[in-house]
């Protein structure tokens, strides 16, 4: 088949995508990866067939900027979200060509493909990575827990339905009605481990947990001598993976010191992972090493536990890595993920950012590098994630399914 998979988005938003198309060619398909420019070298690294879509803009940069313009996260966060519909949607022409030679297209989460995936005609599947949109009511639950997680679905609902639409309607496409009629009638793929979202009997049967797409680290790729060193130098330590929507905004710089301080609280050496521009403007204590954009599948097999918003990617990677999660969240999915890990046993309870202090942080960080019964129960669930081959079943599926 000649599949197109068209997403938008971060490095994190478009490495799944890449494994997916690599497991896709080695089973014999001819598959095309349309995303930013920027992420051109990225995606011909693997040796994947690219195709730029939209604008040429750098996501990461442009959504510091908008965050560096932010009071809050919640303003931030929608900001970013506004930026990055309006870059799908001026994508919609490239994109609208690319259908016109293919069989099918996979419609990231990202939703880039849905609308031109309609508007041609063409079969396609969903990328899914809000499980909670799927949820259904839990008779068993207390009433304050089932209002909850009925208010969480709702609001993921809304969040992917009415955006969805007006990219629908910018590309000429007809809206739908909610969210089952975005979905696809033949297959939607969930790249989570059964063991974290496990299946609802009641969902309908092309809905399809199928686990998680890891991208191994770039070819050629060697850790930093600095952060090599810092490492070999004491114990294993706490890798503070925090995102761009915390600590990009105005108040970033003031988050960074609440970790800073619980660090200090805890007793614990820390390594500081990604985008780190909050941590730089303070004096990191020698029990604080800056590591930047290193890959994660590396940095957290050296770690002890890992301190981080509750994405989907990251959260993925420690739970592969084997090791305890403390959780800050501050969007819907993140809480959702954040009490994944807490009822997987693998992380203490989720501290939400608005919630966020040293001392609250400093607890949670003792519990989950002293709870032998939790590092124990991290260790057993990544030795089972590790195991399982997301990427291979998703192929399987959308073969027997298209």
């Amino acid at each position: 088949m000649r599949i197109v998979i068209p997403t938008t988005g971060t490095r994190g938003d478009v490495q799944p995508y890449i494994t997916l198309a690599l497991e896709l060619q080695r089973a014999g398909h001819q598959v095309t990866l349309a995303t930013h420019p920027v992420w051109g070298e990225l995606v011909r690294s693997q040796v994947v067939r690219f195709a730029p879509i939209g604008p040429d803009v750098d996501v990461e940069r442009e959504t510091a900027r908008i965050l560096a313009r932010s009071q809050s996260w919640a303003s931030g966060f929608i900001g970013v979200m506004r930026f990055t519909f309006s870059l799908v949607a001026q994508a919609h022409a490239d994109i609208l060509d690319l259908c016109r030679e293919a069989d099918l297209v996979v419609v990231s989460h990202s939703s880039a493909g849905g609308a031109e995936a309609a508007k041609a005609g063409l079969p396609f599947v969903n990328v899914l990575l809000w499980p909670q949109a799927l949820s259904m009511p839990d008779p068993s639950l207390p009433p304050i827990r089932r209002a909850v997680r009925a208010l969480e679905r709702w609001a993921m609902r809304s969040m992917i339905v009415g955006p969805r639409n007006w990219l629908r309607s910018q590309a000429g496409a007809s809206a739908v009605r909610g969210f089952e009629g975005l979905m696809s009638s033949w297959l939607n793929l969930i790249p989570a481990s059964p063991l974290v979202v496990g299946p609802d009997r009641r969902w309908a049967p092309q809905h399809q947990v199928v686990g998680y797409w890891f991208l191994d680290r770039p070819l050629g790729w060697a850790p930093p001598a600095d952060v090599e060193a810092f490492l070999d130098a004491g114990a294993p330590p706490v890798a503070v993976s925090l995102d761009n929507i915390v600590l990009g905004t105005a108040r970033g710089i003031e988050t960074a010191q609440v970790v800073l301080d619980a660090l200090r609280l805890a007793g614990v050496r820390a390594v500081v992972q990604g985008e780190d521009h909050a941590f730089g403007a303070l004096n990191l204590p020698a029990m604080a090493h800056r590591a930047g954009p290193v890959p994660q599948s590396w940095l957290f097999e050296r770690a002890k536990c890992v301190v981080h918003c509750g994405t989907y990617g990251t959260t993925a990677a420690g739970l592969r890595a084997g090791i305890p999660a403390v959780v800050v969240p501050h969007g819907v999915d993140q809480f959702y993920w954040g009490r994944c890990i807490c009822e997987l046993g693998v992380g203490p309870q989720p501290i939400p950012s608005a919630e966020l202090s040293a001392s609250k942080l400093a607890v949670a960080l003792v519990q989950a590098m002293q709870d032998d019964e939790m590092r124990a129960r991290a260790a057993r669930v990544g030795k089972k994630i590790r195991a399982e081959n997301g990427v291979r079943n998703a192929v399987r599926l959308i073969e027997d399914s298209v």
